[in-house]
């Protein structure tokens, strides 16, 4: 074997020597094409140095940045601009606190943050969070599993808090820092003026605002990113909350969803707040060039939130006869950047829900709405550092939320896709749960909270084992017949 390596180094050696002309001539033009990439990706990626609008030159009325909307993007935001030095106006239509209907799921991304800022302790010390440890899931044909993933993962994955209580706690706290929170400032409109660099943002009220850069962080629906011409179509997703009393249920556990093949890639979650009280929701997830998968429709929403409080099997059950419900009330969502032709623009940026960064398969947003946040503020102050904020600067808050959590939209989507064309992939990983434990738990955890990304599944020590399981389960369910389906809706009449 040595010999023939041997032989074949000698050969090489030789046609160099026959034909360094040539070899020369394509080394050159490897050389130069490596340096033609290198040269044209430091080009795309580069930021001025030095802009038309240093920090000297801002009028002592304006802000380096107005926010509109004071949600957990927005705030967060404004927290982390105010903290590096810069000067931010936070506006909010509403007077706080108010509320916001979501699921309240605050996954481990967000929780760090909240920890960073301070929040998290306030939430803790006045009981208004609740971290998750019993959890699992319930699959399209009826398997189910709920453990303990807290001890394998070494921290809760999760907490649930009320938006009316987050909200309001993050916003003050970006005051504390020095954010100027303006409630009750109902934005109507703004303008850029590019010779002097600054939006003008005007209320319904007639109050002015004027500002460096614009901050679009007004929800799904976003007014402002629509009248402004970024947001071409309104949300496709919806969800539902209904907050259960507690004392009044038979739930058991922190957090469970469950996947009735009626509404795949949807789902309905049960999640434990303090005080035994409980949030139900029921997601409505988009799939496809064209909308919801099947025959499943946006009208079909609040339906589908009432059968599952009745009749369905597991739902119905875990809720029990007796349960003290609120009224059902339901919110948009607009996921994985749909219907946004760009995030930024000179002088602007587009966060959270009003950029669509809410995570396609499982409709959570608050974590990726408070890291974009994070990521947007640290974008505008090195912008204020240079004094540029072109779309050459501002293109880097994309770069960094693409580089955070954008990169796994794709995956989320598609992933999305193939649970409704095969819900036998949930039912697999729930039988591998049923049969490795917690630590399969676990691994889902991560995937769901956004601790690893959904290109997890496609590592080989997780991508094999769980391709065994869809083989085992699909020989179990449609050749041996050994596994039925024990996902069916009650009877209405009972």
């Amino acid at each position: 074997m040595a010999a023939h390596i041997e032989k074949v180094l000698e050969k090489a050696e030789k046609y160099v020597q026959e034909n360094k002309k040539t070899v020369a001539v394509a080394a050159g033009v490897s050389s130069a094409a490596l340096l033609a990439a290198y040269a044209y990706r430091r080009a795309q990626t580069a930021v001025p140095a030095r802009g038309p609008f240093p920090v000297g030159t801002l009028p002592a009325d304006a802000y380096d940045a107005v926010i509109v909307g004071a949600g957990p993007s927005g705030s967060v935001c404004a927290y982390y601009m105010s903290r590096g030095g810069a000067k931010v106006a936070l506006l909010e239509k509403e007077t706080f606190p108010r509320d916001k209907y979501c699921g309240d799921a605050v996954c481990t991304p967000a929780i760090r943050i909240l920890e960073d800022m301070g929040v998290l302790q306030e939430l803790v010390a006045n009981n208004e969070a609740h971290f998750a440890d019993a959890g699992g899931f319930v699959s399209p044909n009826g398997t189910s599993y709920i453990g303990v993933s807290k001890q394998k993962l070494g921290q809760a994955a999760c907490c649930a808090v009320k938006r009316i209580n987050l909200d309001v706690r993050v916003a003050k706290n970006a005051a504390r820092a020095g954010a100027d929170l303006k409630e009750n400032f109902e934005v109507s409109g703004a303008t850029f003026d590019k010779s002097s660099g600054l939006w003008t943002v005007t209320s319904a009220s007639g109050a002015v605002v004027r500002g460096r850069v614009l901050v679009c962080a007004d929800g799904a629906t976003s007014r402002l990113a629509t009248k402004l011409g970024y947001c071409t179509e309104p949300p496709k997703g919806v969800c539902t909350r209904a907050f259960i009393e507690g004392g009044t249920h038979n739930t058991n556990f922190d957090g469970v969803c469950f996947y009735p093949k009626w509404s795949l890639p949807g789902y309905a979650a049960i999640f434990r707040h303090p005080n035994d009280e409980l949030n139900f929701c029921y997601y409505l997830i988009p799939c496809g060039k064209d909308g919801y998968c099947g025959d499943v429709k946006e009208s079909d929403l609040a339906r589908l939130h009432e059968d599952a409080i009745k009749y369905d099997p597991f739902i119905s059950k875990s809720i029990g006869p007796n349960a003290k419900i609120e009224r059902m009330r339901a919110a948009s969502l607009r996921l994985g950047s749909q219907g946004l032709k760009t995030s930024f623009d000179d002088h602007l940026l587009i966060i959270g829900d009003a950029a669509g960064h809410i995570d396609p398969y499982t409709g959570e947003g608050i974590h990726t709405a408070m890291m974009g946040g994070k990521a947007a503020a640290e974008a505008i102050l090195a912008m204020r550092q240079t004094g540029d904020y072109s779309k050459r600067s501002t293109k880097q808050y994309e770069a960094k939320w693409r580089q955070l959590y954008g990169h796994d939209f794709w995956m989320s989507k598609a992933f999305a896709e193939v649970v409704y064309r095969c819900p036998i992939l949930l039912d697999a990983v729930a039988s591998e749960m049923q049969r490795k434990g917690d630590a399969m738990m676990s691994k889902w955890a991560e995937i769901m909270t956004n601790m690893q990304p959904k290109t997890y599944f496609l590592r080989p020590h997780v991508a094999i084992p769980l391709g065994i399981a869809v083989v085992r389960e699909f020989v179990e369910q449609k050749v041996l017949g050994t596994k039925k389906d024990k996902y069916q809706m009650l009877p209405k009449d009972k």
